[in-house]
């Protein structure tokens, strides 16, 4: 069964659940939104649903008041019949506690635009070539006939902003033009996306990237660039997870550099990292080379270990890979 048949054919008052990734960003949020405000004007009655604090620079999206949090009592019962739609999310585990909600629904459709999707929907509306989860969700409403107002459009529009980077990693052709066109006609502001979500940061943020970048690291030999955050560095400027948007991009402000990294501690011994490229430099495989995914050039991982073991280790492994990449010689020395 397609997406557009199981809309067709789906009775108004099937219970239906809307959700996306942990650590959302900006376009598993206007996925969310944009397929909840299309749901709606096909007269369905879809719940949102996220399991965690939404950061404060998307709070200029429409419609926040109506995501509600896992411990809601309208997702205490399950109906049998449910529909789970899982936006801009590659793998279940991604879900996280939100697959206790999936696991209970009778069918699952699964939008998303990664490249490593594990197809893991009853229905699988999934295309790579899309710059953006919203976009796809924008060519669903195309077909349906829904209108496109200011709420929708920029639920849609700030997906396809901040998954680019401001459109830095994908090109304008004439059908994305067409596309940013019509979303700017029926009311949304690339303005206010690109002020919100790239220029929009509390003091503690600040703080944090000053010291994000007294860590960084530049290797000249292999051109790529790496930093870090320790918990000591998050209680010193009373920072949070959200507060670490954007620095993995500094990586990749100096001229040359193929690979920006980002390691931070979340838990004792317990790290994230955030992995960019620029040019031809495909970063997927470092990430599944750690159990993670992700884009081509946008991609992470969770690992465990001593940091001092991590962050060698990591280091060793780009250098191999991008030795493997361009012929250079490898070098082992740190």
């Amino acid at each position: 069964m397609e997406i557009q048949h199981l809309l067709n054919s789906l009775p108004q008052k099937t219970s239906i659940i809307i959700a996306s990734h942990q650590n959302i960003d900006g376009d598993g949020l206007g996925s969310m939104i944009s397929l909840y405000l299309l749901l709606i004007q096909k007269k369905f009655d879809p719940i949102m649903v996220y399991d965690d604090t939404i950061p404060y620079f998307y709070h200029f999206l429409p419609n926040l008041k109506d995501i509600y949090p896992l411990t809601h009592p309208k997702l205490k019962q399950i109906p049998e019949n449910t529909v789970f739609f899982a936006v801009d999310c590659s793998n279940t585990q991604r879900l996280g506690r939100l697959n206790d909600i999936r696991e209970k629904c009778s069918l699952v459709v699964n939008i998303d635009h990664h490249p490593d999707n594990s197809s893991y929907g009853t229905i699988n509306y999934v295309d790579p070539r899309c710059p953006s989860t919203t976009i796809l969700i924008y060519q669903l409403a195309k077909k349906n006939g829904v209108n496109l107002d200011s709420s929708f459009s920029m639920s849609i529009l700030t997906g396809l902003i901040t998954d680019t980077g401001g459109f830095q990693y994908v090109e304008l052709d004439q059908k994305l033009l067409n596309i940013l066109e019509d979303l700017i006609n029926q009311g949304a502001s690339v303005a206010t996306i690109m002020r919100y979500a790239f220029k929009c940061r509390r003091y503690s943020a600040l703080k944090l990237l000053g010291i994000a970048l007294n860590h960084f690291v530049y290797d000249y030999q292999y051109h790529f660039g790496l930093t870090h955050l320790l918990q000591s560095d998050f209680e010193l400027c009373g920072a949070s997870e959200e507060d670490t948007e954007g620095i993995v991009d500094y990586g990749l402000y100096i001229p040359g550099s193929l690979i920006s990294v980002f390691i931070r501690e979340v838990d004792n011994h317990t790290f994230k990292v955030s992995l960019r490229s620029q040019d031809e430099t495909n970063i997927l495989p470092i990430a599944h080379a750690f159990g993670g995914g992700g884009h081509l050039k946008a991609a992470g991982f969770k690992i465990q270990g001593e940091f001092k073991t991590v962050y060698q280790n990591l280091q060793e492994h780009i250098r191999g890979y991008l030795s493997s990449q361009s012929g250079t010689p490898h070098s082992l020395s740190v």
